[in-house]
């Protein structure tokens, strides 16, 4: 006798199970700004970890980091319920960016 097979979910952030970011209606176009403002770290994390629409160019590398800094970066991730090396990540995209313009 067969078993029913368990449906599986896609994984999110795909095209079958996309990630949703529920933005209320807004009234004026101030009022989505300051949603947007406030809400900018929640879509960048949601951005890093899901949005990528076309393959970028990746490089493992190989780190030491402090052991207090390492705990630092996995205690914001868990607030922001990302990984810490996706938080590191980010974190160094952005200075490299700073530092550039």
């Amino acid at each position: 006798m067969k078993k029913p097979s368990a449906r599986k979910t896609a994984p999110k952030g795909t095209r079958v199970n996309p990630v949703r970011l529920n933005t209320p209606e807004f009234t004026t176009e101030a009022e989505e700004a300051a949603w947007w403002d406030e809400n900018s770290d929640k879509v960048t994390d949601l951005l890093i970890k899901f949005g990528r629409r076309s393959p970028v160019k990746t490089q493992s590398i190989t780190m030491r980091l402090p052991v207090q800094d390492i705990e630092r970066a996995r205690g914001i991730a868990d607030k922001r319920g990302i990984g810490y090396q996706t938080l590191i990540k980010s974190l160094l995209h952005d200075a490299l960016k700073r530092v550039a313009s």
